[in-house]
């Protein structure tokens, strides 16, 4: 009777076990279609965006597509002051889309998916100028101005004659 007990606990707990890894392998399927299926809609709606294009127009066309991805299957847009050509000031905002999954794709540390799944769209004052991470890189931001300081002079000399300096 124990036996036959532990033998029908045995196979109980192997059904579980087995049951549990075929819900995880669903549960990967089912985010994998969901990703795939964004990533569909985006290359039908990028195909349609050119270079000049307002950012409201592009955004209001690409963002749609991501709606389905979890916040850890995307990537939040960043924005930077630079130098223009003519001297002023231009803000560059990229936001990125996904537009790429691997199948042996694996998270970051973080948790959140690799770069390479991503399309930077790159924005200079509201204007899409450029598409890709070449686009990007190829971006030259402004370094900060090296802050000049005098050398100091000798206390004597900056007291002046009275300081007793000769």
């Amino acid at each position: 009777m124990v036996s036959r007990l532990i033998r029908l606990l045995s196979c109980s707990l192997a059904a579980a076990q087995f049951g549990g890894c075929a819900l995880e392998e669903a549960s990967q399927k089912y985010t994998a279609s969901r990703i795939d299926e964004a990533i569909s809609r985006y290359r039908a709606e990028a195909a349609k965006v050119k270079i000049g294009d307002s950012k409201d127009a592009v955004l209001a066309r690409l963002q749609p597509t991501q709606f389905e991805l979890q916040s850890n299957e995307i990537k939040g847009p960043q924005a930077f002051p630079i130098q223009a050509a003519d001297g002023g000031e231009s803000l560059v905002e990229v936001h990125f889309f996904r537009s790429a999954r691997h199948a042996d794709e694996a998270p970051d540390a973080g948790g959140h998916a690799l770069d390479d799944n991503f399309t930077p769209y790159i924005f200079t004052d509201d204007v899409l100028t450029g598409i890709g991470w070449n686009a990007l890189y190829a971006l030259r931001f402004r370094k900060p101005e090296p802050h000049v300081t005098a050398p100091k002079e000798p206390w004597c000399k900056q007291l002046g004659p009275m300081a007793g300096c000769f």
